[in-house]
């Protein structure tokens, strides 16, 4: 019985070894405020931290009228070798804007213009003719080819839900983009100084041409005009929209007290502002007006974090004198907040499993060890690295332990282990193979005076009282 047992001792023993086992071996954020916007669609953002301040709806695909025109203009600039560069207007330019009653500069067939005079009239006046007659030449006269350079572009700039069918924005089937793909696209246009200088101009003066007399336009974006109830002093620009499907449209940015804002207000109403009034308020530059008053007076650049605040506290092994360190951010960090928030309304928290779950020393103070979030109101609205708030040394002691530790729940001493197991076993059946043999080879012989051994190899013996028992018997 005991023989049983040890064999399916050492059985189970050997499986338990052969068997895999474990070892264990130790942005951005929308801010809510007071405001509340009647446009569909409003995206703010700022440019300096790359923050979203307000966003309605950002995503939506919908038609952008002349905001179209930006990115006209930027084809237009990457493809122009020379801004002083003659263009005659053609009919088959003037003719695409049969019928459609829209926007224009009154050009005319055979008018010469420069491309600058040209950008101007399309960025300023908003000159639908004038994005014809650009697309066509610079499109090698077939303006299909200059909208595919159009959709290139935004394509390049990693707009994923935007798509062009023409260059001046009247509404088309499958002519769509976004408020923040328009962000992507705006951000891009404002690193070119000429589009810059183009689109902040309350107004154009066109020189006389051969079918014009010299002509002032006024900038349609009412946030430039200095007589106009919208005027907003740090607006830059850039350009205004309407159409039927698109309602009223305004693109602009602005620059105050070393801020800068970008506003996309898309889908606002044309209506009165108070049921008593009968005349229309666009309330695409109304909403962006007040969407920067409300910024630039209420949202201030704040430190969030700082170096000296404790963020988590972890567990690290092999470690002298201690078993935890400090994580503390790896440096300071700033972020637009509300002017009345403070510290104890922001929430610090270690990214999970950012941290490695075996911190082992040494480690030096100032080494990565893991991320944090930085929330307000539930949004992320920073991520930051963090560090080691203080040097830890190795203890050699605990080294030493966890050197013998690991070396015994190795991958070799598991060979070991199974090595001796095997052994263990093949001596057990070893024993029990023997045991059986001898059985065999050793007999009992009964009825004698006493038993006599007899072995392979040796003549069978028999007393004398044997034999003649025998013969007496037969």
């Amino acid at each position: 019985m005991k023989r049983r047992l040890t064999f399916f001792v050492t059985i189970m023993l050997l499986l338990a070894f052969l068997l895999p086992t474990a070892l264990a071996i130790p942005a951005s954020a929308a801010y809510n405020s007071e405001l509340d916007f009647e446009a569909e669609i409003v995206y703010m953002e700022n440019l300096d931290q790359n923050s979203v301040i307000f966003n309605k709806n950002s995503t939506k695909r919908a038609p952008i009228a002349s905001l179209t025109k930006i990115i006209t203009c930027l084809v237009v600039l990457e493809n122009c070798k020379d801004l002083e560069e003659e263009v005659a207007a053609s009919s088959s330019a003037l003719a695409m804007l049969k019928g459609t009653n829209s926007s224009t500069a009154g050009t005319k067939v055979g008018e010469i213009l420069t491309v600058r005079q040209l950008l101007n009239l399309m960025m300023v006046r908003s000159a639908n003719e004038a994005a014809c007659i650009l697309a066509e030449h610079f499109g090698g006269g077939d303006v299909s080819a200059f909208v595919a350079k159009m959709n290139e572009l935004a394509e390049r700039l990693g707009c994923e839900n935007t798509h062009f069918v023409n260059p001046h924005g009247l509404d088309a089937e499958g002519h769509y983009s976004t408020a923040e793909d328009l962000a992507i696209i705006i951000k891009y246009a404002l690193q070119n100084d000429t589009f810059r200088e183009i689109v902040a101009q309350p107004e154009y003066t066109i020189e006389a041409t051969n079918k014009r007399k010299e002509t002032k336009y006024i900038n349609t974006n009412n946030l430039l005009n200095i007589n106009s109830s919208f005027y907003y002093e740090p607006c830059k620009g850039i350009k205004t929209g309407s159409t039927t499907a698109a309602g009223y449209c305004l693109a602009s940015y602005a620059t105050k007290n070393g801020y800068t804002y970008l506003c996309i207000i898309m889908n606002a109403p044309n209506r009165p502002l108070t049921e008593e009034s009968k005349v229309n308020i666009n309330f695409a530059f109304k909403e962006t007006k007040m969407a920067y008053e409300w910024v630039f007076s209420n949202i201030k650049l704040k430190t969030i974090a700082s170096t000296t605040d404790v963020v988590d506290v972890v567990d690290i092994a092999l470690a002298k004198k201690t078993d935890h360190i400090r994580l503390v951010p790896a440096n300071d960090v700033s972020a637009l907040m509300p002017a009345n928030v403070d510290a104890s309304q922001l929430e610090i928290k270690t990214v999970p499993g950012s941290v490695k779950a075996d911190l082992k020393a040494p480690v030096k103070a100032g080494t990565v060890l893991g991320q944090a979030e930085i929330r307000y109101a539930g949004d992320v609205i920073e991520t930051v690295d963090l560090v080691a708030g203080e040097d830890v040394e190795r203890s050699l002691f605990a080294t030493l332990k966890y050197g013998i530790k690991a070396f015994l729940t190795s991958k070799i001493m598991r060979f070991v282990y199974i090595g001796i197991a095997v052994i263990i076993l093949l001596i057990i059946l070893l024993r029990y193979y023997n045991k059986n043999i001898r059985k065999k080879k050793y007999k009992v012989i009964k009825g004698g005076h006493r038993p006599v051994r007899t072995t392979t190899g040796y003549r069978k013996k028999y007393s004398r009282s044997t034999e003649f028992n025998d013969k007496k018997n037969r």
